[in-house]
């Protein structure tokens, strides 16, 4: 016998509650929104009984990252200098969301300032991992991966620089996308650096992500990076067969230095993606390592400088040593330094154009490793290893999709990254979502928690 759909109201009361039980362990929210989520909820679920619908995302609870303004709530950024700063309006991709039919459930704890890639948050507390407590949850959008990963929402609202979407999908095994930069407003969140900085869905099924994506991808003639391309209707084409699509593969340096069972999740992937008729093509991208030194230590620290100079001045105490030691990079920037580096990026950028010619997406490991542990970590090494492969789409502004492949022998999530031509969101969407029709990684969940 057909059952009922769940209403919102008792989706959204189910959601809150499962935050309260775990959120003590995990810490993945800063702050829980619950009066404006059940109100939002019983007005889905009387336009539901008017046989009306509200949208891509009737229903569907949604964490926001605490880098994003929500009118009414604190928007923090994890500092302690921002504890009371109170959003006057919603951010662009806040009236989308609401204007789908999205129910907020709370603002998702991150790396201090939106810094750094491991959310050890000094100012409300560092998040956790919910496949091991003892493990970091990625950064800087850790509270979005975790409180997906844990079911405090269906899906959330992370930012990416340099990686800080996809390291948190990595590491909490989920999916999420880096967009185009220019696709997704920024408007009414914290910046980092501009050039580079994109919003953008975390989401267990990459069904999720896609459908979260079509509802807030969109021009903005508020933001100053905001490219006038229009959002094709892809969600009836998510579902075609990929057979036929080709997918470049660079083994040198993408496949290096990878934890063994990571290496091995990506053989199986690679196997599971020639089984969906796809043809794999061996490519040569020249000198990808580079695109870190460029991005991550030269231009990422100079225009996160430049933004805190100020603030930083009067209030340095109240900086994070790890944010601090970051930004003080950005002051041994020189202007050559930097003009070296946009050089660089524009090449890189020709390049890809070349090889998007040839592929139809790429294919490489999202993280080199698992979530490490939290108890002793090295930050100056975390920040070079840990993003080290996100960096080389993030500097290219080109789309790119973390989708979990595995678990680890520790017990630990594993996941690839699709990338894809500027504004081909559509393409890796769907290959991922052909992969997660083909396996059952994504529907695995933490130890002890009952998705």
């Amino acid at each position: 016998m057909d059952t009922a759909p769940q209403s919102a109201v008792q989706h959204t009361r189910e959601t809150l509650d499962r935050i309260d039980r775990l959120n003590p362990s995990i810490n993945a929210m800063i702050r829980v929104t619950r009066d404006q989520a059940m109100q939002a909820a019983l007005a889905l679920d009387q336009a539901a009984a008017r046989g009306e619908n509200r949208g891509l995302l009737h229903g569907m609870t949604i964490s926001l990252k605490d880098n994003i303004d929500m009118a009414g709530v604190p928007t923090t950024g994890a500092s302690g200098i921002l504890r009371d700063n109170v959003a006057r309006t919603n951010a662009f991709v806040v009236d989308r969301l609401v204007g789908n039919g999205a129910v907020i459930v709370g603002k998702a704890n991150l790396h201090e300032w939106v810094f750094g890639p491991t959310s050890q948050s000094l100012h409300f507390g560092p998040v956790r991992n919910p496949w091991n407590t003892a493990h970091i949850a990625g950064g800087s959008s850790g509270g979005s991966g975790a409180s997906v990963a844990a079911g405090m929402c269906v899906g959330s609202i992370g930012s990416d620089t340099a990686g800080s979407i996809r390291l948190p999908a990595s590491f909490n095994g989920v999916a999420g996308l880096r967009p185009t930069v220019g696709r997704i407003s920024s408007s009414g969140a914290l910046p980092v650096s501009p050039p580079f900085d994109t919003l953008g869905p975390l989401a267990r099924r990459v069904s999720d992500v896609a459908r979260i994506f079509a509802a807030i991808a969109g021009f903005d003639a508020a933001d100053p990076i905001a490219v006038d391309q229009p959002v094709p209707n892809f969600l009836s084409t998510l579902h075609e067969p990929v057979k036929g699509l080709r997918v470049g593969i660079m083994r040198r340096w993408f496949f290096d230095d990878l934890d063994p069972d990571v290496a091995a999740a990506m053989e199986k992937a690679i196997e599971v993606f020639r089984s969906l008729g796809v043809e794999f093509v061996d490519i040569d991208l020249v000198e990808p390592e580079n695109a870190q030194q460029n991005l991550s230590f030269t231009m990422i620290p100079a225009d996160a400088m430049r933004l805190h100079a100020d603030r930083i001045a009067e209030r340095e105490s109240d900086y994070g040593a790890d944010v601090l030691m970051r930004m003080r990079l950005g002051e041994k920037v020189s202007g050559t330094q930097y003009a070296h580096a946009m050089r660089w990026m524009e090449n890189w950028r020709h390049r890809l154009r070349g090889v998007f010619k040839g592929v139809d997406a790429i294919l490489s490991p999202t993280t080199p490793t698992t979530a490490p542990a939290a108890q002793g970590l090295d930050f100056a090494q975390a920040i070079r290893r840990i993003p080290r492969l996100s960096c080389v789409w993030a500097i290219a502004g080109i789309p790119s999709l973390a989708v979990p492949c595995g678990i680890s022998s520790q017990g630990l999530p594993m996941s690839l990254e699709l990338a894809g031509a500027w504004f081909d969101e559509p393409t890796v969407l769907r290959l991922g979502h052909a992969y997660q029709c083909a396996t059952e990684h994504h529907l695995r969940t933490a130890p002890g928690l009952d998705a």
